[in-house]
């Protein structure tokens, strides 16, 4: 295929047209789209912020005034018509993005006046739900980062894998050796290689656990008709529970509205170099079905992602398989909220949501066979190995209110299948753990011919049932949770002829179930203690236990292959009480400006590795692990709130326990470690400019040197992680944005965006070096951690807002406006192609290395109707 672009020309020009383009007024807005009760002023004004997106600004005496509320459809002139009245205030737009609200005796403004061409935007403010109630970020002591669905567009974000791009302190990567990359694993602040990821997924406030230690192919929500993603750093325990040691990632999906209707359309196409093209398709509705009663919202989405690696003929390097790594992914999400009550202090929301994603090869090369500085990706496994996953979720969520407080139940079931194909001719063939000797070394890895194939077919069944309890006041949220996982993992392992076997055929499977169950109570509050500071305890008490066991009839006797029988228990359980504490101070100098002090514990329950026939063995319990974090952080506002500067500085503390424990596939090394760091951000709209500076700072290392067997495994300062899993120390955002208007009703937006992560100099316990009958031997100096890199991706929209064409569909007002919106965009702009990830399997025992690299340089059009 020919090349996209002259070289960088293209991407620099971009960058020069975007600092030169002409500022301009914006355009008008549009329509509530929820209803807004009556209530505190501040509170209707915060409502009113939250769901436009504005940053609305008002004097301190509107808490103590009363508004009567606006229903959902109103323009947004209107809505603050009544928002106001009986108040004594007034407002005005100073710019599209903000409202003044102002005393009647100022004298009053025009609601909406022409911008000037030199006004300034103001930044909105963001509202999270994270501790599962409506509150602003300057109100909530908590280092995050919020995705609304508007910026997840304009930077082109499509999943978990671009959140962790372009987020710093944040990092998602996969094993490149197994399959099509779907043992994954999610990095926050650079808790790693404990027991698995230590980062927690929900969706739409339900929890989407790994499945193992190591995270078989974690299930990821789309990124589809999303309100925002929230990125919550630090731990998490006290509210969300377990497996948030390091933060978590919640995906928050619009909602039914009972009184206005609001849909969109979505399409996509995109051609990558040396690829094949990636298309994308998508719609949502909603509204009311009976108004104030009943309202339904419906969306469905479909993302074919074209491959760029090819599978080769390891021998004769011919492409058997041309762009083999493609890959496809759709969900559909349907939800009712019924308000039986006239006020709606009750509603009751049903939803079912199902995602399914398939990969028909692995996205990994050979780094023999490849070129990739010359775009040469080629991977030389003998079998194709795809992955077909499923799920879906259903939930009942119950919201009323009681002279208690708020409550709010939620039910979901979730049952998920995942079945994956590896290629494990390497592995099986030259070594494994028991009866051979960890890192056994019996010769080269490269397959001779096609008959020397290996293939394991895993197979995953998982199922969680989970029921949560939560009572909210005004400074009290307590409540209970019950969890509980069945997770089934059976392994075939197929080999025509195997050399270590004396050429015998290899036929070995075996399964492992574990059920998981945690019973919680848990309680947050927090109090105003004097003016200025609000201090905060929170406490969780979960029982955990679990009971693990191999199926005997899937296990293959090995006596034939002169192997003997690993003798660990066919069985495991454990049970444990966790308790996860929390301590905040929080200082407000004015309405924006806040300090805050905060002390959380998050942790991981027990539990086991599942039996590796791949490497001859039984399953392996491993202990719960637990880490205290110690957080200083502040959000300051600057320039009559025309610039923001977040900042935290961080310690987080953690045990793995005693012993060393794992499998051929992942190991958990214990002892303690420390990640220290910091975060910064920094946005301004400066003029005709929306700048971003985005910088994180993150040191984790182990803090004690470990033995096993007599030999020292890990060295005191030894950097955290398995190279090249392991985080990157700097990570640095930057972007910069710019929209003026072309004419009534249409305005353009450019923007650029570069994404640096820097590379992990170690050192690592891989260094190490064990003699080569020492079992286990890590020793293998030839992993190293990713090399620098660095990203630029560009984007230019034309958005337009006009009459609705299609008033019967939405049933809507023909002059509420729509908005099309028309994006071009180019990705990785400069082509950049290192190497990632490189690792072998088995360690030390192959020369064969596998690796990844970024998708090359993509050139896309995106379009996407609002109403």
């Amino acid at each position: 295929m020919r090349s996209l672009l002259p070289g960088a020309a293209l991407p620099w020009a971009l960058v020069w047209v975007l600092a030169a383009a002409p500022v301009t007024g914006a355009p008008a807005g549009a329509t509530l789209s929820i209803d807004i009760p009556p209530q505190s002023l501040g509170a209707a004004l915060e409502a009113f912020a939250e769901s436009t997106g504005l940053s609305v600004h008002w004097p301190p005496e509107t808490d103590t005034l009363q508004s009567p509320g606006a229903r959902a459809g109103l323009s947004l002139e209107k809505a603050l018509q009544q928002l106001v009245r009986g108040t004594g205030l007034t407002f005005e737009f100073p710019t599209e993005r903000s409202v003044r609200i102002y005393p009647q005796s100022e004298g009053s403004a025009p609601a909406r006046p022409e911008p000037a061409a030199s006004a300034e935007p103001v930044l909105p403010e963001l509202v999270i739900t994270s501790p599962r109630w409506e509150e602003r970020v300057v109100r909530t002591p908590i280092d995050l980062v919020v995705w609304t669905g508007e910026d997840m567009e304009v930077a082109g974000i499509k999943g978990i894998a671009d959140i962790g791009a372009r987020t710093p302190g944040v990092a998602f990567d996969f094993f490149s050796t197994i399959g099509s990359g779907v043992y994954t694993n999610i990095i926050i602040r650079g808790v790693t290689d404990r027991h698995g990821s230590a980062t927690g997924i929900f969706f739409d406030d339900i929890p989407l656990p790994s499945a193992r230690s190591n995270t078989f192919g974690r299930a990821l929500p789309p990124s589809f008709d999303l309100r925002n993603i929230e990125v919550l750093r630090g731990p998490q325990g006290t509210l969300l529970g377990a497996d948030t040691q390091a933060g978590a990632v919640r995906f928050v999906p619009n909602q039914p509205s009972l009184t206005a209707y609001t849909g969109l359309a979505h399409a996509e196409w995109a051609t990558t170099e040396r690829g094949e093209p990636t298309y994308e398709t998508g719609a949502a509705a909603g509204g009311p079905l009976v108004r104030d009663v009943l309202g339904f919202r419906f969306s469905a989405w479909r993302h074919s992602e074209g491959g760029y690696v090819d599978r080769v003929d390891p021998f004769t390097q011919a492409v058997v398989d041309g762009n083999a790594n493609r890959a496809t992914s759709e969900s559909v999400r349907g939800v009712l909220t019924y308000a039986p009550l006239p006020d709606s202090s009750l509603t009751i929301t049903p939803s079912v949501n199902y995602v399914s994603s398939s990969a028909r090869d692995s996205p990994s090369f050979f780094t023999y066979l490849s070129d990739p500085g010359a775009g040469s990706l080629n991977n030389g496994s003998l079998l194709r190995q795809p992955f077909d996953d499923r799920y879906y979720v259903g939930s009942l969520r119950v919201i009323g209110d009681t002279v208690l407080g708020q409550l709010d139940s939620r039910t979901s079931y979730y049952r998920r299948t995942g079945d994956l194909v590896v290629d494990d001719t390497e592995s099986v063939k030259w070594g494994g753990r028991n009866g051979l000797g960890w890192g056994s070394s019996l010769g080269p890895a490269y397959p001779v011919s096609y008959a020397n194939a290996v293939t394991t077919d895993t197979a995953l069944r998982q199922s969680v049932l989970s029921q949560e309890l939560r009572l909210s006041a005004r400074d009290l949220t307590w409540g209970v949770s019950y969890y509980r996982t069945h997770d089934t993992e059976r392994y075939h392992v197929v080999g025509a002829s195997i050399p270590l076997f004396n050429g015998a055929p290899l036929d070995a499977g075996n399964a492992t179930t574990t059920v998981q169950t945690r019973l919680a109570g848990f309680a947050e509050i927090s109090k105003r203690i004097f003016r200025h500071f609000t201090a905060g305890v929170g406490l969780r008490v979960e029982r955990e236990k679990y009971d693990a066991a191999e199926d005997e009839s899937a296990q293959t006797e090995l006596a034939p292959y002169g192997i003997a029988q690993p003798s660990p228990p066919l069985h495991a359980d454990g049970h444990e009480t966790i308790v996860a504490p929390k301590l905040t101070l929080l200082y407000q100098s004015g309405r924006h400006d806040r300090y805050y002090l905060l002390a959380a514990r998050g942790y991981a329950p027990a539990g086991v590795d599942a039996a590796l026939p791949t490497c001859f063995e039984d399953l392996s319990a491993y202990p719960s692990d637990s880490l205290w974090s110690y957080e200083l952080g502040a959000n300051l506002w600057f320039l009559e709130g025309r610039m923001s500067v977040d900042t935290s500085v961080f310690e987080a503390r953690w045990n793995n326990g005693r012993g060393l424990t794992g499998n051929c596939l992942v190991t958990h090394i214990p002892g303690p470690a420390v990640s220290r760091g910091f975060t910064f951000k920094a946005l301004e709209a400066a003029g005709q400019f929306l700048l971003r500076l985005e910088v994180s700072y993150i040191d984790a290392h182990y803090t004690a040197t470990q033995s096993a067997n007599g030999r020292v495994i890990v060295n005191a300062g030894d950097a955290l992680g398995t190279p090249p899993l392991v985080a990157s120390p700097w990570d640095v955002l930057v972007s910069v944005e710019k929209s003026f208007t072309l004419g009534a009703g249409v305005q353009a937006t450019l923007r650029a965006e570069d994404a640096f992560h820097s590379h992990n100099s170690g050192p690592f316990y891989t260094a190490i070096v064990q003699p080569p009958v020492f079992s286990p031997n890590f020793f293998a100096p030839a992993l190293t951690a990713d090399p620098a890199t660095n990203v630029l991706n560009l984007r230019a929209t034309l958005s337009v807002r006009a009459p609705n064409p299609l008033p019967a569909l939405c049933r809507c007002s023909a002059d509420e406006p729509a908005s099309f919106d028309v994006a071009i965009y180019l990705t990785n702009a400069f082509d950049a192609q290192p190497t990632l990830l490189k690792r072998n399997k088995g360690v030390d025992v192959s020369t064969l290395y596998y690796a990844t690299t970024f998708r090359p340089r993509t050139l896309g059009l995106a379009g996407t109707w609002r109403f």
